[in-house]
């Protein structure tokens, strides 16, 4: 687990922000301290240091495609390669920023045959599994070569868990309000911030079914970003 995350270049990140649509994630946005764009080039790039020529990607609980319009702005390999997109909601896929295929389902029961792709990789969604083991272990199923997400989780410091959970009660909706957003739309990341077990108790669940490659923890440890091989 010695190695680190492969950083995306700014020519790379310009890539995506030249391009970027109205309609990419506020809410990641403002949870992340306005690093979820760089992040998810980031968890690309290092996705790619262990799988160079992936034929066939799968974004899980996808939402509008963030990650995989990020994936096509970042991987510059001349293979042909597919990703899916997967999301449990309905309307998500149908405001999809990409036109690639799009499958209806849940993150805990995915409806794919084992070791069918190349890669399998999530941002900003594990989080809300009722039972993030279950979505790891579907996640590991389906992949044949690596895997790689970022979620929020809690620190194991109790200082900064306090510090969190005021800034995403009271301070992150103040600031969305100010952006011209409502929100109310923003307290229920309070309420999953809550809920989320600490980064310890994740990570031993990574360690049972990934060989990791890498793992941080990000933005005052509320985030952890993994990259690995499923195990088995």
């Amino acid at each position: 687990m010695a190695n680190k995350v492969i950083k995306a270049t700014n020519e790379e990140l310009q890539q995506v922000y030249n391009n970027i649509p109205k309609a990419y994630d506020r809410a990641n946005r403002f949870i992340s301290f306005n690093q979820d764009v760089k992040w998810r080039a980031d968890l690309v790039k290092t996705i790619l240091k262990f799988c160079e020529r992936p034929k066939l990607v799968l974004d899980v609980a996808g939402g509008k495609g963030e990650l995989s319009y990020t994936f096509k702005k970042v991987f510059k390999g001349n293979a042909k390669y597919e990703i899916i997109l997967s999301d449990y909601a309905e309307n998500m896929l149908k405001m999809a920023l990409i036109e690639d295929d799009k499958v209806l389902c849940s993150f805990d029961a995915l409806p794919f045959r084992e070791k069918m792709f190349d890669v399998v990789m999530s941002s900003f969604a594990l989080h809300a599994a009722d039972n993030i083991e279950d979505v790891i272990r579907e996640i590991t199923r389906v992949s044949r070569k690596i895997v790689g997400f970022i979620a929020m989780g809690k620190p194991d410091s109790w200082i900064k868990r306090v510090y969190l959970s005021i800034y995403l009660r009271y301070i992150m909706p103040y600031i969305a309000a100010l952006a011209g957003a409502k929100s109310r739309d923003f307290k229920y990341i309070y309420y999953i911030y809550e809920r989320v077990p600490t980064n310890s108790f994740h990570k031993k669940i990574f360690e049972k079914y990934i060989d990791i490659k890498v793992y941080e923890e990000r933005g005052l440890n509320l985030f952890y970003f993994v990259v690995g091989f499923p195990k088995g």
